[in-house]
């Protein structure tokens, strides 16, 4: 019977969409469903009015009834009115008048302001150190923030007038980047040998994806995914011709185009340092890792960065053979079955072949979807020409900044993602290059950030997780802070200053950490395969910006640990 509610429910919704419907009608119908989920939910177990979902409900609720109590006022009102005219009974007939106009105005107010209001509302809903999920890792939940202010150069311009760009190796120190790296590696590996550690973190990825306690085995392939959407359409044919765009090849009248070229995507830093490890400490064999973004080109400043030292290394593209690329094909067959049963995609098969995958996002908003971490890097690893129809399921799918999709307990295509045997469960580690801090939405240059610690300059910082869920979690936590709608950032690079507080942008987080927050008639299943998922990690919000304690930080077991370096930034107890 439940199943069957829900199927129609579902149905129902499906066949609203792209229907002209009255905000009056969408109004009560909604509220009519929002009442009766509450109530059914609620009367069993009264503490589930505390869930997110009831959170969502209960001003849908609370609005529809209004309405009700309101329309019921009215019309007995306006009888008694007229009854009271009728007797010239005409002080009662005027002060009941007056009542009648203040209920019309109730009932007229209670339409699409109430049902929309949703999305004007700010995430996040729950409280602070409230963990939900299930936390992954050796160290479970655990999540390293590397944090150095010396490692880039404070005088970087980013703009066109000077040529100086964050990916500018003048403009950070690599010293001091490898170093946060490493450091950063062996908190994950919980080893204070570098080798070691990386041993551990490929020995508990294949015991969570094989169920056997291995090692790297030399031939394996690794993937490592970087962040480069905008060479997609930025690149024109003579920068591809010419060895895809160097710094030094920018023009006086090309300012939207550079602009856009310059957007927070990946420098060559942190992918440097990855590859000294995995080659010269541990061992790997050079012609056996891929790196890219697969539905674009690789820019000529990092191919040539990482080319020089790792020539043997794989770096894709997906056109063309020139200046020392490798050209990957789609796969055969879709691979990843979005769970809303709407569309399926193919990969690409540098990724299916893949034995792991490194995920290297940046950190940085979206005017979409909010914020931009390793989920939603993922939207350039499907096959097709771009990425917009995955943007329905997204908080903010039509126009920038506005949540007309707002809310939770909504269909979240990075759940999908997440959760994909090829994808989200085929990665080893997650990072989060956030060295220099994105502008307001994805096309936007990095600006410098005024949150504490980084106050008024870049953010050089590294975050690296093996539980996405929980390394997602801090990120948004960082972003909502800094992008909190005051406007401090530099106008000519930011549209909006408030997107990552847009209604409902952490969802997806709430439904990757626990089925208990999926969407009505939705059974996430990437993969087709009849088990619907588990936990993907832990999700929850730090105490306040200033300390940034998670659970694990306060002592508590079963939540988000965030490990500083240096240790000092964020505390812990009992260490």
């Amino acid at each position: 019977m439940k199943t069957e509610l829900k199927g129609a429910l579902k149905k129902i919704i499906f066949r609203m969409k792209g229907i002209n419907i009255s905000p009056r009608i969408l109004f009560i119908f909604t509220g009519l469903i929002s009442t009766i989920w509450f109530l059914v939910r609620v009367i069993p177990k009264p503490s589930r009015a505390t869930y997110p979902c009831m959170k969502v409900s209960a001003p849908l609720m609370s609005g529809f009834v209004i309405y009700l109590i309101s329309l019921g006022g009215l019309s007995l009102a306006l009888k008694k009115v007229w009854k009271n005219l009728s007797n010239a009974k005409y002080v009662a007939a005027i002060s009941l008048s007056i009542l009648a106009i203040g209920l019309l105005a109730i009932n007229l107010s209670s339409d699409t302001s109430l049902l929309y209001a949703q999305d004007n509302l700010k995430s996040p809903i729950d409280e602070p150190n409230k963990p939900i999920g299930k936390p992954a890792g050796i160290n479970p939940g655990r999540v390293v923030w590397a944090w150095n202010p010396d490692a880039t150069n404070e005088n970087c311009k980013n703009s066109i007038e000077n040529n100086d760009w964050y990916f500018n190796p003048l403009n950070a120190d690599q010293k001091i980047i490898s170093d946060m790296f490493s450091e950063s590696i062996k908190k994950i590996g919980g080893n204070s040998d570098l080798k070691k550690s990386w041993d551990d973190i490929f020995r508990f990825h294949n015991v969570r994806k094989k169920n056997m306690d291995k090692a790297y085995t030399n031939g394996e392939k690794i993937f490592i995914k970087i962040n480069q959407g905008t060479a997609r359409w930025v690149l024109n044919k003579s920068d591809k011709d010419n060895g895809y765009f160097f710094p030094g090849s920018l023009k006086p009248g090309e300012e939207r185009r550079i602009s856009n070229f310059a957007a927070c995507e990946t420098p060559p830093y942190i992918v440097l340092e990855l590859l000294r490890e995995l080659v010269n400490v541990y061992g790997i064999n050079q012609a056996d890792i891929a790196i890219g973004d697969p539905m674009t080109p690789t820019y000529g400043h990092n191919y040539t960065a990482w080319h020089n030292e790792f020539p043997n290394v794989i770096f894709i593209d997906k056109l063309s053979e020139m200046h020392g690329r490798t050209v990957i094909k789609p796969t055969e067959n879709d691979l990843v079955f979005y769970s809303d049963k709407s569309q399926s995609d193919k990969l690409y098969n540098v990724v299916e072949e893949a034995d792991y995958l490194i995920n290297c996002a940046n950190l940085k908003p979206h005017g979409h979807a909010g914020i931009s971490l390793t989920a939603k890097n993922h939207f350039g690893t499907q096959a097709r020409e771009g990425a917009a129809h995955l943007h329905y399921s997204l908080t903010a799918p039509r126009t920038k900044g506005n949540p007309t999709n707002g809310g939770y307990n909504k269909y979240r295509v990075q759940v999908d993602i997440m959760g994909s045997r090829y994808l989200g469960q085929n990665t080893l580690l997650y990072i989060v290059d956030g060295l220099f801090g994105g502008g307001s939405d994805e096309t936007k240059v990095p600006v410098k950030y005024f949150m504490a610690p980084f106050n008024a300059d870049w953010s050089n910082s590294i975050f690296i997780s093996q539980d996405q869920v929980a390394l997602e979690s801090v990120c948004y936590d960082f972003l909502r802070t800094e992008w909190n709608g005051i406007n401090k950032h530099n106008p000519a690079n930011n549209v909006s200053e408030a997107s990552p507080n847009m209604y409902g942008v952490e969802d997806y987080l709430h439904q990757a950490a626990d089925s208990g927050n999926w969407p009505v008639g939705i059974v996430y299943d990437p993969d087709n395969s009849g088990k619907p998922l588990a936990s993907l990690g832990v999700h929850e919000h730090w105490n306040n910006p200033v300390d940034k304690q998670y659970s694990g930080n306060l002592g508590t077991k079963g939540g988000i640990s965030l490990i500083s370096i240096p240790e000092t930034i964020v505390k812990t107890k009992n260490k």
